[in-house]
């Protein structure tokens, strides 16, 4: 599934989803009733995996709506990003870095029970987390490991931009530049260039885009994007949180509902929410 990175209006964009399958199906009958609905493109803004044990459902479900709805897309999140890393689902071998932090950082149990029917990982005797995550892969439909490994690091429509996590301050390329990057999943210090002594410079590295994470505080405090506004997830959030800057819409996180989606009509209009329940 070839995903793109430019959508156009209405688009609908929906918060992470950690395998809630329920809540996105909720949410997707009250979407239904907008007007918009049928017209409408869909942007997912990542986190399909982890912490709940129907992540394959759900990767099935949101490859069923993408494809109902041509021209939707869905961006990487960083649980994403780690599976993809840790597992060696693209074409890259297992990333040691990621290798290391999705069994240490992640709640990867839950994917590991979705696809290998309700099996947890053991981590003993050395070596075996590796095997484990071999055995993963192995499980997983090859379209979900092509869907999964496959999928952009940002959306982009006229007025809004669609990603993870958040453009940052913290290093020396303009907006344009960095969606450019992202467009192009490059993450490399010669070419984004992070400022001396920021936080991106001193914890920089080459497997995680602050775009996609590794800066939480990007979620809140983005680069602004004169012209366009972004769309993120990635920090859980009580309530849908927008200014002129960033629209946030993670208020599930996979734990508590509601799950969120945010109806955008076109450029320089105010967002519309819909929960999945309420």
């Amino acid at each position: 599934m070839n995903l793109p990175t430019t959508v156009e209006y209405p688009v609908i964009a929906v918060g992470d989803l950690h395998g809630r399958v329920e809540w996105l199906d909720q949410l997707v009958a009250r979407l239904e009733r907008l007007p918009e609905w049928p017209a409408a493109r869909l942007v997912f803004l990542g986190d399909l995996v982890d912490r709940t044990d129907t992540v394959k459902q759900l990767v099935s479900r949101v490859m069923e709506l993408i494809a109902a709805k041509p021209g939707s897309t869905c961006v990487m999140g960083n649980h994403d990003l780690a599976l993809v890393g840790a597992a060696g689902l693209g074409d890259r071998p297992p990333a040691p870095f990621w290798v290391q932090r999705y069994g240490a950082a992640y709640d990867h149990k839950w994917t590991f029970r979705s696809y290998l029917d309700g099996a947890s990982p053991d981590y003993l005797p050395a070596g075996q987390w590796e095997r484990e995550l071999e055995r993963l892969r192995a499980a997983m439909p090859a379209e979900h490991r092509a869907f999964l490994a496959g999928l952009p690091w940002v959306a982009e429509a006229a007025g809004h931009v669609f990603l993870h996590c958040g453009l940052s301050p913290e290093i020396d390329c303009p907006p344009a530049v960095q969606v450019e990057c992202l467009k192009r999943k490059v993450w490399d210090r010669a070419a984004v260039n992070p400022r001396f002594g920021t936080t991106t410079d001193r914890l920089f590295t080459p497997d995680y885009p602050v775009w996609l994470g590794a800066d939480r505080k990007l979620s809140a405090n983005p680069l602004p994007y004169p012209g366009k506004v972004q769309v993120t997830g990635h920090e859980r959030v009580p309530r849908p949180d927008a200014n002129a800057v960033r629209v946030r819409i993670d208020t599930s996180g996979g734990v508590v509902e509601p799950l969120t989606a945010c109806l955008l009509r076109g450029p320089g209009l105010p967002p519309e929410f819909v929960f999945s329940t309420g």
